[in-house]
């Protein structure tokens, strides 16, 4: 394992790292069907553009960005973070993005998920995490539900994906929630 910060038992997560910008992250977010459900990917990706984002990321105090790598073969498959973090108020905002498509539906993202709450919520003293997801991304949406996740609001014909305006759902997970789920991990 290079450079750990949160160990689970298939993967574990580390700080994004500038040698990363140029591997398959950089791809990823060239690949339209990785970007499907999320903002980006509407441009072509750009080494300044992700130098930028390594930059401030690197330096902001409310962003905790972390790369998904599996143990074995210790290999990158994407990306996930709690950002925009609101220290008066105690919450976040959720982010993944798994760009290695050979791995999809296999839990990682699941097994990134706790690992990442567990750690907001744990060492970040985060009272709730929130995100907004694509309501016809049903794999998205079930894992966000296996970590606690509950729908609390919906924005309709929102989000434009496919040709289509589709809903965007607002879900959040309190830290009673989480570890009422996963008591496995208090």
């Amino acid at each position: 394992m290079k450079h750990p910060f949160l160990i689970g038992e298939q993967l574990y997560l580390r700080g994004l790292e500038r040698e990363d910008l140029t591997g398959d992250y950089f791809q990823w977010l060239n690949d339209p069907e990785v970007t499907r459900h999320l903002e980006s990917g509407r441009f072509p990706n750009t080494l300044e553009a992700m130098e930028d984002y390594y930059q401030a990321k690197a330096s902001s105090s409310s962003d905790a960005m972390f790369m998904i790598v599996l143990k074995e073969k210790d290999r990158s498959i994407g990306t996930i973070k709690l950002g925009a973090i609101n220290w008066l108020h105690r919450y976040a905002e959720y982010g993944i993005m798994l760009g290695a498509k050979d791995v999809w539906g296999r839990g990682y993202g699941t097994e990134a998920g706790r690992l990442l709450l567990d750690y907001g919520f744990r060492r970040l003293n985060l009272r709730k995490v929130i995100l907004g997801v694509v309501a016809n991304h049903e794999a998205a949406v079930r894992s966000y539900q296996r970590l606690g996740f509950r729908e609390e609001g919906r924005l309709t014909d929102l989000l434009h994906v496919d040709g289509h305006y589709w809903d965007k759902l607002l879900m959040s997970v309190s830290r009673e929630q989480f570890y009422a789920l996963h008591q496995d991990l208090q």
